[in-house]
């Protein structure tokens, strides 16, 4: 059994797709509320507040009872300016609760937390942050996403760094590339950062890479689940006109640093990851953002 903590996302719904195709094991999805509940065959949908100890003790003790199950930790505070506004909460739910969380599930098989290139800093002239590199976070999102890697590595789990995702919503809810979709149909221009570079992934390319990880590699504890080119945002908005057939004329090139909301909050304009490991792991010799990896 798989057990997705956090799936109600974007990131989510695509990991619940890997599973069902690539896998016959069934899955407990979690999610903080009933009304975000998604119909699938093979899916056990649970209500789990990562923060209230009640829910997560009823969660893990149902766990418990299954042999064999693999764990997936997707629940997080995410946006980094909400984290910066409200640390305390942040730090609560992105480490504090995450720590009882690992203490409660020794009986897991196998235990992913999902981190993210932030964790690195900014990268220089072009480097690829390799996973054994020294951690530099930007901010206090990143901070806590370092602190929750710790915490998974002491305790003998795996760390898989995620970059930039993006693809179409599988949820109810309209994701950034709809959005920029939505836009491009309707001939309104879409502004984006050309001068902030991510190894980004679509969300389903992401989401089988790291059910290929979960289900071959006992070996390696930290892994960048990453494509191969460093793209701006600007980048990917000309990739995804082309993939829609739409208008590439309509996606604007705009700073990134000189933005107001970007400023808000402190951030790497660059993190940049080496997907060498992952390459070796899956015997992949290309990672595409929105096509499937080419294999050696």
């Amino acid at each position: 059994m798989y057990a997705i903590i956090g799936a109600s996302g974007f990131f989510g719904s695509y990991i619940i797709k890997a599973v069902l195709e690539k896998t016959d094991e069934t899955i407990l999805a979690t999610s903080r509320t009933k009304n975000e509940f998604q119909t699938y065959d093979r899916v056990i949908w649970r209500t789990c507040d990562v923060s209230d100890p009640w829910s997560v003790d009823s969660l893990l003790n149902e766990l418990s009872r299954e042999a064999g199950v693999k764990i997936v930790y997707l629940a997080a505070y995410h946006n980094p300016e909400l984290v910066e506004r409200n640390r305390t909460l942040a730090w609560d739910i992105n480490v504090t609760a995450f720590s009882a969380f690992l203490n409660k599930a020794p009986f897991a098989k196998k235990l992913y937390y999902a981190s993210t290139d932030s964790v690195y800093g900014n990268s220089a002239d072009g480097y690829r942050f390799k996973e054994n590199d020294a951690l530099n976070p930007a901010n206090f999102y990143g901070h806590c996403k370092c602190a929750a890697e710790a915490l998974s590595i002491h305790q003998g789990r795996n760390v898989a760094r995620f970059p930039f995702l993006i693809s179409p919503s599988i949820t109810y809810k309209k994701h950034f590339y709809d959005y920029i979709v939505d836009s491009l149909r309707h001939g309104i221009p879409y502004e984006m950062y050309v001068d902030s570079f991510r190894s980004s992934l679509g969300f389903d390319r992401a989401a089988e890479l790291l059910v290929d990880l979960i289900e071959i590699d006992d070996t390696h504890q930290i892994v960048n689940v990453c494509g191969d080119k460093a793209l701006s945002k600007y980048d990917i908005g000309l990739m995804i006109a082309k993939r829609e057939n739409l208008t590439p004329n309509l996606i604007r090139p705009v700073s990134a640093t000189e933005s107001d909301t970007w400023n808000k909050v402190a951030r790497a304009p660059s993190t940049i990851m080496d997907n060498s490991l992952l390459k070796e792991i899956l015997d992949l010799q290309y990672v595409d953002v929105f096509e499937r990896p080419i294999k050696n």
